[in-house]
């Protein structure tokens, strides 16, 4: 079951109760999909789907500015869809194997400092999963005004077999301009485009895949022991779980966890609510406390993510 916004374009992956998704059932149709990586203001993915209303377009974010810009330009576009979401996190999770026709890159930010590692997008990693979810014979088009980046993202690409150079050019005239794009095309800057075709099916290791289930526990729970929560990290191989507050309702005896998981590198802020299990028809309160996400915060269920439960339980617990 999904819970979008009928009258919005964006998409909110997290409310889905299963992933990879089935975008057959999100667009109605089985037309292919392309995806735009970064579509700032939205006005190149706007006019790729209004000139080919025969396939599907979904575009990621990370800027909520750039999400309500987009959206004023796509809006009632019904093979439009938005994600806010680290890209890298989004292709892998979001699209199934052999899934998408193109993914697209205009003039992303080449991050070319060593302190910027973190944020780059073209890894070898990233290729890994582009094999994984591009059809056979699927592409991958980068243009940018950094001819090193452009070289860069070819000797990336083609280090493990999985794709090809399908073409390499300078100055191209593209059929769709970002508007950046004809600002430095105006001015006389190099524009570089890049096209790789996948080569090779690869396997990648997913960190959700299936039912995209709630986790929670239950347990009786020693209250004196929240304050032993307050700053304790959680780590065990790449999951990295912090605890960064802990809040008492004044109301009732309920609590709320705030927390920061990390999978690798892709992070979330959430919360968890600890609060006592109610019995019977009266709702009178149990000794058994549930433990589980806030519907607020809703992070994607990840492995880090459900075992923040287990271990904020193994704190609590009483013996």
């Amino acid at each position: 079951m999904s819970y979008e916004n009928t009258y919005s374009n964006e998409m909110r992956p997290a409310n889905h109760d299963y992933l990879p998704l089935r975008w057959s059932e999100v667009f109605g149709n089985e037309n292919p999909i392309i995806v735009e990586i970064g579509f700032g203001g939205g006005e190149y993915l706007e006019n790729c789907a209004r000139s080919h209303p025969e396939k599907n377009f979904v575009g990621f974010e990370v800027s909520v500015t750039s999400m309500k810009k987009a959206q004023n330009r796509v809006n009632g576009l019904s093979n439009v869809r938005l994600v806010i979401t680290d890209a890298r996190f989004g292709m892998r999770e979001f699209f199934g194997p052999k899934t998408l026709e193109k993914v697209v890159m205009n003039f992303p930010i080449p991050w070319d400092k060593h302190s910027q590692e973190r944020r780059r997008v073209i890894v070898p990693e990233f290729f890994s999963t582009l094999a994984n979810v591009l059809c056979d014979n699927g592409t991958f088009e980068l243009t940018t005004d950094v001819e090193w980046y452009a070289k860069q993202t070819i000797e990336t690409a083609i280090s493990n077999g999985l794709f090809e150079v399908s073409e390499y050019a300078e100055n191209p005239d593209r059929e769709i301009k970002t508007r950046y794009e004809q600002k430095w095309v105006k001015y006389g800057r190099n524009i570089y485009a890049v096209t790789l075709k996948k080569a090779k099916h690869g396997e990648v290791d997913r960190l959700i895949g299936g039912m995209h289930e709630m986790p929670h526990a239950k347990c009786e729970i020693d209250e004196g022991k929240f304050s032993n929560l307050d700053g304790k990290v959680f780590k065990e191989g790449t999951k990295v779980v912090v605890v960064k507050n802990v809040y008492r309702s004044e109301s009732d005896s309920s609590y709320i966890v705030k927390l920061i998981a990390s999978d690798g590198d892709f992070q979330q802020h959430y919360y968890l609510t600890v609060q006592r299990e109610m019995e019977g028809m009266k709702g009178i309160e149990s000794d058994v406390w549930i433990i589980k996400l806030d519907s607020v915060s809703n992070p994607y269920r990840t492995p880090a993510v459900k075992w923040s439960v287990q271990m904020i339980a193994n704190v609590l617990r009483r013996q």
